[in-house]
């Protein structure tokens, strides 16, 4: 029997802020309010739409559903079920056509999805036109029948969809999208104290901040008055920046990049430029936490979301304003001034110390790290496990680097094989991981594999805890190479722009690699532009083209001509070249090694609370031991032959990097 399409319609409120845009399903569907006052569904042969209790329910008994938004109906169809508005029923399986057709195009919205598949433009307008609405009583009959129409509209798609593409979604990534699922609906446990105590420490770090930004210290100052001071308002910022006579910065949601340098230009001289870029990074974490709490069901568990094929290369994505994919890579430290601390490298030696010690430095007044907050249900136990450096192996297997491979499988570490056999180190024994050496390499094989330039490199550094603009020379006087004249320069960047140029020069088949993604990039302006990776799957580009953009030269001061390549992922245009597209491969290729793995987890029976990337955190019985998962999570596809791959697990009290 083929499978059923099931689609709901239900009341939402913007004014009461009731909807999906603020709620989770099982806080939309658990709320007084709830009121599913639509269903449709579609066999491929019939569609129906009407109330609930109009239709034959008993029709789905043992049937395969699909939805487009599985978490959203599923959890819908349970609450029903569970308020007796419809009678239980033995469902074997459930599929999201939403995730089917992320898969095919990253169009996860149903009319993005039926244009770009179909070339048909679908309405919303119905389901617009009903908010606020009561059925049947705030609708027309006009809009009654129109409300049914759509809703027969979107049951016939999704159904569509789903006949026409299932074919071609593999059962692994089927199994991936349910386990997605799977895992939202059941949640995490979180500590509640320490929740608490996290609420309270933000909200004190807030207050904190807020005495070191004028407008809102000297709020009461004539020079603030019918101004609307909220720590980030674009115009306080302007303000203050003409009164201390510095250049106003572009606005933060459009230009980020504009921002930042911006910042690291004037946060020394002006604290307030720091305290605004706190403000914002603290606000933001104690809004999690409060959505958090809202969020705890009454056995301290939270429910949470993820997109199966959020983006581009496969990977999951956050979702639901507690983004499980993205944590901070650090705590946020409260420093000795009861500040947010921003230095980097001060708190990437903080972690190192931590590491060392069991304790963080004196300078430390407390630490809010959210990953704490998961801990295992009682009577199991937490066990965390990633693929040991992924990407990095995958990319000297794909650049054919197969010295570098070689030293791996001898049991040398990647950044130690790194050293060894690309920069000339031959020290006997073991390299010492805390020493600044060992620092630098790593943050070389980390950071400069994709192209990237000094001065983005620069920070990358200050995250592994290197300050790579130490010893640069503020001026650095030399000789003009074309008219002989001794000139001065500042020397900031010098040591990075050094790293760089000898890690490509010596790594000739990662340049390679990048170069010959760049020249298929090229060729490719007219069309699409498709990549096949090493596991048989298929990434896109969409519409190639290419530009003259014109840009200020930094050095120079002035505008200079660039080509510039772009193409459609999804329905963004973005600019692509060669380091760019091979990070793209080997994070696609790195997400399907990880992809087989979560399988394998799930075949052995063990509860896989998430995954971030490319890690895994379990929950499993008290027998299992992080050698089990390591042994698991070692395996090496067919179709990756001759990678070393293998897996670093640990049994933790809670959820740590």
């Amino acid at each position: 029997m083929s499978p059923i399409l099931i689609d709901f319609e239900t009341f939402y409120s913007k004014k009461l802020k009731y909807g999906l845009k603020t709620m989770i399903p099982e806080q939309y569907c658990s709320d007084p309010r709830f009121d599913p006052y639509l269903v449709s569904v579609c066999d491929g042969a019939n569609v129906w739409a009407g109330e609930p209790k109009n239709f034959n329910w008993s029709a789905l008994e043992g049937r395969t559903l699909l939805a487009h938004n599985v978490r959203f109906d599923r959890t819908v169809f349970n609450e029903m079920r569970t308020r007796k508005m419809i009678p239980a029923l033995n469902i074997p399986a459930w599929h999201c056509t939403a995730d089917l057709s992320a898969f095919l195009c990253n169009r996860r919205a149903l009319d993005k999805a039926v244009e770009h598949l179909y070339g048909v433009r679908v309405s919303k307008d119905a389901r617009a036109d009903a908010v606020e609405k009561h059925w049947p009583e705030n609708f027309s009959t006009e809009e009654r029948a129109q409300m049914i129409e759509y809703a027969k509209g979107d049951a016939l798609w999704g159904w569509k969809i789903w006949n026409d593409y299932s074919s071609r979604w593999p059962e692994l990534e089927r199994r991936l999208s349910n386990l997605t699922i799977n895992q939202g609906m059941r949640g995490v446990q979180i500590d509640e104290g320490l929740l608490n105590d996290y609420i309270c420490q933000t909200h004190e770090m807030l207050l904190n901040t807020e005495h070191v930004i004028p407008w809102i210290e000297d709020a009461e100052d004539e020079e603030w008055h019918d101004i609307d001071t909220k720590p980030t308002a674009t115009k306080c910022i302007a303000i203050q920046c003409r009164k201390v006579g510095i250049p106003c910065p572009p606005v933060k949601s459009k230009d980020e990049e504009g921002y930042e340098e911006w910042e690291d230009t004037y946060g020394l001289k002006h604290p307030w430029i720091e305290a605004v870029g706190s403000w914002r990074s603290i606000n933001k974490l104690y809004k999690t936490l409060l959505t958090v709490k809202e969020r705890i069901r009454i056995d301290g568990t939270l429910p949470f979301s993820l997109k199966y094929f959020g983006a581009h290369t496969g990977r999951w994505a956050g979702d639901a304003r507690v983004n499980f994919q993205n944590m901070r890579k650090a705590p946020l430290f409260c420093n000795e001034r009861g500040l947010m601390e921003q230095k980097a490298v001060r708190i990437s030696n903080a972690m190192d110390y931590f590491d060392a010690e069991g304790k963080w430095p004196d300078w430390v007044r407390y630490a809010i790290d959210f990953r704490a907050l998961i801990i295992p249900r009682p009577g199991k136990k937490m066990i965390v496990s990633d693929l040991a450096q992924i990407e990095p192996r995958v990319l000297a297997w794909m650049a054919g680097n197969t010295t570098l491979l070689d030293k791996i499988k001898e049991g040398y570490g990647i950044y130690e094989a790194f050293a060894r056999t690309q920069m000339g180190y031959s020290e006997p024994g073991k390299m010492d991981k805390a020493s600044l050496y060992y620092k630098m390499i790593k943050i070389q094989v980390l950071g400069l594999g994709y192209g990237c330039g000094w001065s983005k490199f620069i920070k990358i550094a200050a995250q592994g805890g290197v300050d790579l603009t130490a010893e640069d020379k503020e001026i650095v006087e030399e000789e003009d190479f074309l008219t002989g004249e001794m000139v001065k320069r500042s020397g900031f960047g010098d040591k990075s722009r050094e790293l760089v140029t000898n890690f490509r020069g010596n790594n000739p088949k990662i340049t390679a690699l990048w170069d010959r993604l760049d020249d298929s990039l090229r060729r490719s302006v007219g069309t699409d532009f498709t990549v096949k990776l090493p596991s048989g799957r298929t990434l896109r580009y969409e519409g190639v083209r290419s530009a003259i953009k014109i840009r200020l030269n930094p050095k120079t001061n002035q505008p200079e001509k660039r080509w510039e390549v772009t193409a459609n992922v999804g329905h963004k245009r973005t600019p692509f070249y060669g380091g760019k597209l091979t990070e793209n491969v080997i994070q696609a290729t790195a997400r399907d090694v990880f992809a087989e793995q979560l399988v394998r987890m799930e075949d052995n029976s063990w509860d896989n609370l998430f995954s971030s990337h490319d890690e895994a955190i379990l929950e499993v019985d008290q027998d299992v031991t992080a050698k089990d998962v390591e042994q698991a999570m070692s395996h090496c596809p067919e179709w990756l032959k001759g990678c070393p791959i293998a897996a670093e697990a640990k049994e933790v009290a809670h959820y740590l990097k």
